[in-house]
């Protein structure tokens, strides 16, 4: 069941439903109230109007449900390591909010994933992102372990810019999605083959248009990864040539569609 919090002190903007269909998703197991907590404080305070989405334990998946979603053969063929039922259930979670928003035609959704530390401006930033031009399909938020280097930029406000990169950072924790790209998402998520990370930094296979944003306003919280306790990623049996190949083939693959890359020029109005 979707849990709705609604904060009536929201800014006149978000009110507006009738130019733009935006939504803010939190994705929450319902055993982590803690972090339910720390999210619902954060977005009390920012007087964001949000909806929890009960993520995916994937432990509690049954066989049959993973096998009409998760094949691991192909699983191999596109990643060096078998997902663990974690990471299955995290690409499901965002599944569920992308096919929300083509249910509802949601044109712009925030999705925060609860262990996220939310920067002040991000309401600004909110705003900022709905007066773009609809020519992109997903605005990443946050960085992985590597922060990779920008290409191109346009200033968003007096806070943030809004860049390409060839090599999208890793972490779901923070994105904005539209709605042609849940679809794009959507289309390409079955069977899964990588954690949804992962999956997104391959967005030449997806038709993506990817953005970053800078400086990054959702960063990580110190909460222990709830995918590693169900069952440890770092010690899931490796592959290491197959990795070395794999990777060699994304960054040919990453540079051979560099002239694909969105010109974000473009979406100033």
């Amino acid at each position: 069941m979707q849990i709705m919090h609604t904060n009536h002190n929201i800014k006149p903007w978000m009110e507006n439903r009738d130019i733009m269909q935006f939504k803010v998703f939190v994705i929450n197991l319902d055993k982590s109230t803690d972090r339910m907590a720390f999210m619902q404080q954060q977005l009390n305070q920012l007087n964001i109007e949000y909806e929890r989405v009960p993520a995916v334990y994937g432990k509690e998946l049954s066989e049959a449900e993973i096998s009409n979603i998760f094949d691991k053969k192909t699983n191999l063929e596109k990643y060096d390591k078998v997902l663990n039922v974690g990471e299955i259930g995290c690409y499901l979670s965002h599944v569920n909010c992308w096919n929300d928003m083509i249910d509802n035609q949601i044109n712009y959704a925030l999705i925060l994933e609860d262990d996220s530390i939310l920067d002040k401006g991000l309401v600004d930033l909110i705003e900022s992102v709905g007066k773009l031009a609809e020519q992109w399909d997903y605005i990443k938020l946050c960085h992985g372990r590597k922060k990779k280097d920008i290409i191109d930029f346009i200033t968003l406000n007096d806070q943030f810019s809004l860049g390409t990169c060839l090599k999208l950072p890793s972490s779901t924790r923070g994105q904005f999605v539209s709605l042609s790209g849940a679809k794009k998402l959507l289309a390409t998520a079955m069977p899964i083959s990588r954690p949804v990370d992962i999956d997104i930094q391959h967005w030449f296979e997806k038709e993506l248009a990817c953005f970053v944003v800078r400086p990054f306003p959702v960063l990580e919280a110190d909460f222990d990864s709830e995918i590693c306790h169900l069952e440890n990623r770092h010690f899931a049996k490796k592959h290491p040539l197959k990795r070395i190949w794999q990777k060699a083939a994304f960054e040919v693959n990453v540079r051979l569609n560099s002239r694909n890359l969105p010109k974000v020029s473009n979406l100033k109005n």
